[in-house]
């Protein structure tokens, strides 16, 4: 499998709902999980290439030829990018005296450097405290949008927005097989970024633009080296999820022996006028969130979560996996 790093740069605020609360509208996260951004390619190819290039898309999922990460911030610093992973699911080794404001900062903390995964394996070992720092990679907001509807009266709600510092933005990892299929993640991604990701893009949230695309197999630096060798690792102690997923019904059992996650609501409607008239709601399911700690790794599937006459719709729900020692 060869990687590749997007590198993503948000020209305005960004609404990515989540399904975990009942005020998606009125709340965002920072970040898109791995089954939104399926969903926004294969809307991105069916207006690029019409329904084949949808079931493409479907296919090489299916036979694990594509891997989507979960996005993840990134930060420039002193002229150089800092990338960020999400906090591994993981318990010390050993008791330890932690200061309560410590530990206060450890229960907020969401993303770890790259750079930092070495000292946090220590802290995990044991060894050392893993002291985090206070890091904010934009900020979150409301606005008030107005609803008019014919022969109504304006009817004004609230949009949770955010919006990133000038310096971060986000980033995926792409897994794929062919230097084909990477062209084409190049033209999709590009494109699905003038459209924009997330919720309200028809009022112009969500746009970005690709930086940089970094091919992991090619590393050069101490980050890059760490994301190859850790993507590449299959043997190791544990696998840290990247992708919000969910095993198959025969992999159920072994995949959660001995594993250490945090459960995510998944839900959300159908989002495709070929579909239907009116929005239909997709199945709601419980995945394993992006940080968790596997000692077995598994296949994943795409549920199917919605179905008419004329189509099926999918969640994706395939792993990406980093190999940790701790």
């Amino acid at each position: 499998m060869d990687y590749y790093l997007y590198k993503l740069k948000f020209d305005g605020a960004v609404h990515f709902g989540q399904s975990e609360s009942a005020l998606s509208l009125y709340t965002t996260a920072d970040h898109f999980r791995a089954d939104t951004l399926f969903s926004a390619l294969c809307h991105t190819a069916l207006s690029l290439w019409g329904e084949d290039g949808v079931q493409a898309l479907v296919k090489q999922a299916e036979a694990d030829e594509l891997l989507l990460s979960v996005s993840m911030p990134w930060r420039e610093l002193a002229h150089e990018d800092v990338f960020y992973l999400p906090k591994p699911c993981a318990v010390s080794e050993k008791k330890q005296e932690i200061p309560a404001d410590l530990r206060k900062k450890m229960k907020r903390l969401l993303w770890i450097p790259v750079s930092d995964m070495g000292r946090f394996e220590q802290s995990i070992r044991g060894d050392a405290l893993y002291k985090p720092k206070d890091e904010a990679f934009g900020i979150a907001s409301e606005r008030t949008s107005v609803s008019i509807a014919e022969g109504a009266d304006a009817t004004p709600y609230q949009v949770g927005s955010f919006r990133f510092y000038p310096d971060c933005g986000l980033y995926i990892i792409v897994g794929v097989r062919t230097e084909a299929q990477a062209e084409r993640m190049d033209r999709l991604i590009s494109a699905l970024g003038m459209s924009g990701i997330g919720g309200k893009i028809s009022s112009g949230y969500g746009s970005f633009t690709v930086e940089e695309r970094i091919d992991l197999c090619a590393p050069f630096d101490a980050q890059t080296e760490w994301l190859h060798d850790a993507l590449e690792k299959r043997d190791a102690k544990h696998q840290l999820l990247l992708t919000t997923s969910l095993p198959a019904d025969d992999e159920l059992e072994d995949a959660l022996e001995g594993a250490q996650y945090q459960l995510v609501r998944r839900a959300g409607y159908v989002q495709s006028d070929t579909f239907a008239k009116s929005p239909v709601r997709k199945r709601t399911q419980m995945f394993m969130a992006a940080g968790a700690m596997l000692s077995r790794p598994f296949r994943g599937m795409l549920y199917t979560v919605a179905q008419n006459e004329r189509h099926a719709v999918v969640r994706y729900a395939k792993p990406m996996m980093l190999g940790v020692s701790f």
